[in-house]
């Protein structure tokens, strides 16, 4: 009996020993992506064969499954348009990237449709005046000679384009300089090349685009009006990819692919315009010295469950004019102006159960130079920022999706203006904020119905400010069916960083930025936004916003300052605006495109008098329609309207004599006399109708893409600028139009 009792107990403990052992669990995160790009794969379904554990990718392609037992279980991934997959996971794993091919969805007599990621947030974000562009839309958007990412954000509703000639941003009554706007989170102080008639980001390069426009949440600190945010994609983890394309602009090529099996991927691509080349062909007597270059990296390299990431940009651009020309006896003298950014960055991400933490340090620099050579006149502006931001992201349970971080923004930023041939240091000025932050955000579902986003920043400025900001922002949005959503926001933004400007000049070529000190301020802005958006399937939505903006503490350049004089540089004015975004946009299907208006007042006040700022444009009206066009071509076409903006007068000429040392003899400038009135006149109404046409063809092993665009399509001539002819009584006015029908080709090509 005894040794029976002892089989028996032994039997027990085994039972017992394998009952606890079979209790143990583990939880398991990873990444699904896509086999052909490493593109995150969002709304994989994905549940383990032997328990009843379930769950979907999000967004970026994150999954998590908690307290599954540790042995070897079956993972299965599925969902429309992808090869369905079942996965072993061993018991000693935790963590589990799986890459999915595409797969072709067709099944007769319906069609299945892929949830669309602007679906996606509408569903769980609380986030308003939020659009996403892919490169697709960027590619096919009729633009100036090549894809813009610029240029097509600013068909987007809440944006104003002043004319033709720029591509910076005025969003919602703000300045250009109010916007934030990042390249895989880098600030990008002057994103903008030919003195802002072209973007510097490669559409090629770019994974996707989110534009907001106000209330925007807490993790975005640093600008007043908008946040522009450009991620890189991934180099392919499947094979070496080639792209380029030849314009009548540029000619670009990029590379990218894995490393070896190694997992690592890289990206590198670089451009250069060819105007100097073309100029100096065709005229051989006049040298036309402009061109500018840029070039773009990204390398990424998995560690264990997590990864980290490399990725830099550099651009330049260099004009230079003949100011005097070489004579016997005398040396010439020419204007040179350039202007361009470098920036880097490093990202580490890495799951720590069900959180994510990430860690990013990265450096930006942007440099002016105005000069007058040789050795005559220079005038240098230069930026160097140092952030460094550490944040962690964790989800509580189903209805608490909680984000906090905190970071450090050193700045520093130097103007100078001097002669050396006469020896003599006008002016200069150096600022050194230093930005402090911290933030949480919480995205919070209490009810099915109802999601909020509140949020809090915490900024403290150094460097001569000795400034502590408390900024406040919620969000919020009320479904009322589950395809009609009422949507809200509110929160106060800060900005330490400005740039000085005149906007009486219709094109600025760069931007000169100071930073808040004990005589420049910390600026200040509050957003009220409300509004609803409302789906029709999963292809066709409505959205339309409501907004206020007030304004306090902003930089305006001051028209007579002395350069002599340290801190007259602005004078400080508070202002306002108010309007409504609509945006009917139809995200799949043979025809494609948006309708985007808006309606929007602004208004400045500034040394006793009120006036509207450059941008205030009433009426804005932009519509973009991608179909199938002639001779197998997708087409594409944008029809703009603008109604008047305002420009301040000129009430006359001013003759006078002045010495010319240089020259040795008197000169007789012609100087205009503008009026008091501050932006007190307008331009006529704009509209202007764009197309382009892209075919597709296979030609030795790879993908051509020859395209045409024709941008004004009928000519329209919209007033750029008015000159007077003083030499006739009375004086007579002449406008001078901005882009005349101008048709570009190009090809663009990739094996």
């Amino acid at each position: 009996m005894t040794g029976v009792r002892l089989l028996l107990v032994g039997l027990l403990a085994a039972t017992l020993t394998s009952h606890v052992a079979g209790q143990e669990r583990r939880d398991v995160v990873g990444h699904v992506r896509s086999a052909t790009d490493s593109a995150p794969l969002a709304g994989v379904r994905i549940h383990v064969v032997e328990v009843t554990a379930r769950t979907e990718s999000g967004l970026d392609g994150r999954f998590a499954i908690g307290s599954v037992p540790i042995r070897d279980l079956h993972v299965v991934f599925e969902r429309i348009g992808v090869v369905p997959d079942t996965v072993l996971l061993p018991a000693d794993l935790r963590t589990l990237d799986v890459y999915l091919s595409a797969q072709p969805v067709q099944i007769s007599p319906l069609i299945a449709v892929g949830e669309r990621p602007a679906r996606e947030r509408f569903e769980n974000l609380a986030q308003t005046s939020t659009v996403s562009l892919d490169p697709a839309i960027i590619r096919n958007a009729p633009t100036l000679a090549e894809p813009d990412v610029a240029r097509t954000v600013q068909l987007l509703p809440g944006t104003v384009a002043k004319n033709d000639f720029t591509v910076g941003l005025n969003v919602r009554g703000g300045e250009n300089d109010q916007n934030l706007i990042r390249l895989d989170g880098v600030t990008v102080f002057n994103p903008f090349h030919i003195g802002g008639v072209f973007g510097t980001f490669d559409a090629a390069a770019i994974q996707q685009v989110d534009f907001i426009t106000g209330g925007f949440p807490a993790g975005y600190g640093g600008r007043l009006s908008s946040v522009l945010d450009v991620r890189l994609r991934p180099g392919s983890r499947a094979r070496t990819h080639v792209q380029g394309a030849v314009s009548l602009l540029a000619a670009r090529l990029m590379v990218d692919g894995p490393i070896g099996n190694t997992g690592a991927t890289y990206l590198v691509g670089a451009r250069r315009s060819y105007t100097d080349a073309i100029a100096d062909f065709f005229f051989e007597d006049e040298e036309f010295r402009y061109h500018f270059g840029d070039a773009v990296g990204k390398l990424t390299v998995p560690l264990g469950a997590g990864s980290i990431s490399a990725h830099g940009y550099l651009g330049n651009d260099v004009l230079v004019l003949e100011w005097i020309s070489p004579e016997p006896g005398r040396e010439g003298a020419d204007v040179e102006f350039s202007w361009g950014n470098r920036l880097g960055g490093l990202t580490f991400r890495y799951p720590l159960g069900s959180a994510q933490f990430e860690q990013h340090v990265s450096v930006s620099a942007f440099d002016t130079k105005l000069a007058l050579v040789p050795n005559i006149l220079d005038i240098d502006n230069s930026v160097r920022q140092f952030t460094a931001r550490t944040s962690l992201g964790v989800s509580l349970g189903s209805t608490h999706d909680l984000h906090a971080g905190v970071g450090v923004e050193s700045n520093r930023m130097e103007y100078d203006y001097r002669s050396e041939a006469l020896e003599v240091q006008a002016l200069r000025l150096t600022y050194r904020p230093t930005l402090w932050s911290a933030f949480l955000d919480d995205q919070w579902r209490p009810f099915h119905w109802l999601l909020l986003r509140p949020g809090v920043r915490v900024d403290y400025v150094s460097g001569g400010a000795d400034f502590t900001a408390v900024a406040p922002r919620v969000a919020m949005k009320v479904f009322l069916t589950s395809d009609l959503a009422l949507t809200g926001s509110a929160g106060r933004y800060y900005q330490a960083l400005h740039s000085i400007r005149d906007q009486e000049l219709p094109v600025t070529l760069f931007d000169f930025w100071i930073g808040a000190d004990d005589v420049t301020p910390v600026s200040r802005s509050d957003h009220a936004v409300l509004g609803f958006e409302r789906w029709f399937g999963n292809a066709l939505s409505l959205s339309v916003e409501g907004y206020l903006k007030s304004f306090y503490d902003l930089t305006l350049r001051n028209r007579a300052d002395d350069p002599k004089v340290r801190g007259d540089e602005f004078i400080v004015g508070d202002g306002d605006a108010y309007g409504f975004d609509v945006l009917l946009r139809k995200h799949a299907g043979s025809i494609r495109g948006w309708v985007a208006y808006s309606f929007a007042k602004a208004k400045r006040t500034a040394g006793g008098e009120e006036f509207p700022p450059a941008h205030d444009r009433g009426h804005t009206l932009n519509i973009v329609v991608e179909m199938p066009g002639p001779l197998g071509s997708e087409m594409g076409v944008r029809w703009g309207y603008g109604s008047p903006i305002p420009y301040t007068g000129i009430t006359g000429q001013w003759l006078h004599r002045q010495y010319n040392a240089e020259m040795h003899l008197f000169e007789e400038p012609e100087d205009e006399v503008l009026s008091t009135s501050i932006n007190g006149e307008r331009f006529p109404h704009y509209h202007r109708l764009d197309a382009s046409f892209r075919w597709r063809f296979e030609w030795l092993g790879g993908i051509w893409r020859p395209y045409l665009q024709v941008v004004n399509a009928y000519n329209r001539q919209n007033v750029f600028v008015y000159l007077f002819d003083y030499t006739k009584t009375p004086a007579t006015r002449s406008g001078y139009s901005q882009l005349p029908i101008f048709p570009t080709i190009g090809i663009e090509f990739e094996w």
